[in-house]
């Protein structure tokens, strides 16, 4: 039993060297002899080993498969002459491994070296050897085909249903909002509603600079009156900087302070509520379920780095389905303005996508959002009033900055080369 034992794993570690060997060689490419200068002088390979290597692809599976089963003959051929299973000693699990190393390293690292090596002169050789296990391993590795064309056709069907979807959407969409009986308003609306779901909270939060809050520590006279300062119903609260917001401030909380004219038992800090911190790339229809839930109506915008990126209400995203929705309170500007489609004054925080759909020119860009920060990348700096720059086939005047925050600015198109020469003639 025992040298039958060794033998099947002598046999097992020849098969899985041989097939590494040539396996090896299928994949070596022929060394170019140095007596013959030009390639094209140089004889191809035999016939046997030129129909190899065009379905070396096949012929790898196959040797793969053989040096697998190779392996696998002279693991349990050893396991069996050791005698591990009846007498299991820490002696015979040692020289197990080692044996097992031993193996491996000769018929497979060694063995696919050498056979990288030789080249064509062991795949000359081999070439019966792997003929045969071409046939013995052909059903396996038609099996391994036909799997990876199902997976293949898997993958494939799931990227078209879902290119063919997106496309049936867009599709809808436009037929949808062409309808000669669709006005302007509900055109709008139906669009908000196609784009809401990939909306994500950093495109329509009111950014940093524009938050306004109260400082945990201002007394309670001044806390008074920088709310109605502020005229929101709902402030954030901070400590030291806007980026460490403690605590959300509900206006309705202080009436019945207000009017008796007293600062609460503890301070005004008790009538706060914990914030809510959500990150910058959070879907605004998920915030919107969620404040339907809590019954909440403000969230603080995370940056990356744990600082205040800005914060979104329930208002901002309502807007996205049905516009911009004012009050007594809102400033009355309005984002773009424009004179006979030539002249466009925008607001700095006008998003280039809106930018882009109004003057027809593509402003878009990867890393900045608002017309604002576009100026801010091309100029590299804060711009003054009165800079002149060109942003395509516009000239673009900064009109208003207000601290590093570009504000307003004016657009209109550059002259051709076309025209003037036209207005040259017209004038000679």
């Amino acid at each position: 039993m025992s040298s039958l034992a060794w033998g099947l794993a002598a046999a097992g570690a020849t098969l899985a060297a041989l097939s590494a060997v040539a396996d090896g060689a299928l994949f070596a490419e022929s060394p170019l002899p140095s007596s013959v200068p030009d390639r094209s002088n140089y004889d191809p390979p035999s016939p046997g080993v030129s129909r190899v290597v065009s379905g070396r692809e096949q012929t790898h599976r196959a040797l793969a498969f053989a040096r697998v089963l190779g392996h696998l003959a002279a693991g349990c051929g050893l396991a069996v002459a050791l005698d591990l299973a009846d007498e299991a000693s820490l002696t015979k699990g040692v020289a197990l491994v080692g044996l097992g190393l031993l193996t491996v390293l000769v018929a497979e690292s060694v063995a696919r070296v050498a056979g990288d090596a030789l080249g064509d002169n062991a795949a000359t050789r081999l070439r019966g050897f792997t003929q045969l296990i071409e046939r013995l391993f052909a059903p396996v590795v038609a099996l391994g085909n036909w799997v990876d064309r199902l997976v293949a056709e898997v993958v494939t069907e799931a990227e078209a249903t879902q290119e063919r979807r997106d496309e049936a959407a867009a599709q809808f969409r436009d037929v949808v909002t062409s309808e000669p009986d669709v006005s302007g308003d509900e055109r709008e609306l139906l669009l908000g509603v196609f784009e809401f779901g990939e909306t994500t909270a950093e495109e329509v939060m009111v950014p940093r600079v524009d938050m306004l809050g109260i400082e945990r520590e201002t007394p309670w006279s001044e806390m008074v009156d920088r709310v109605r300062s502020i005229q929101h119903s709902r402030v954030p609260v901070y400590e030291e900087t806007i980026d460490e917001i403690v605590g959300i401030l509900y206006v309705k909380d202080l009436l019945p302070s207000v009017l008796a004219d007293e600062e609460p038992d503890g301070g005004w800090q008790t009538l706060m509520r914990p914030p809510v911190f959500i990150p910058a790339s959070k879907r605004i229809a998920d915030l919107l379920r969620e404040f339907r839930q809590t019954g909440r109506h403000i969230a603080i915008v995370a940056d990356e780095y744990g600082g205040t990126a800005g914060l979104v209400t329930i208002e901002d995203v309502l807007e996205e389905l049905v516009g911009e929705i004012r009050d007594e309170y809102d400033d009355e500007e309005r984002l773009i303005e424009n004179e006979d489609d030539q002249r466009y004054w925008v607001t700095g925080r006008l998003t280039l996508d809106d930018l882009s759909n109004a003057l027809q020119h593509d402003f878009t860009r990867d890393d900045v959002s608002t017309v604002g920060g576009l100026v801010l990348e091309l100029l590299g700096r804060v711009p003054r009033a009165g800079e002149t720059l060109t942003i395509g086939p516009f000239r673009v005047i900064v009109e208003r900055v207000v601290r590093r925050k570009v504000e307003r600015v004016f657009l209109e198109p550059l002259e051709r080369p076309d025209d003037d020469s036209d207005n040259a003639e017209r004038g000679s």
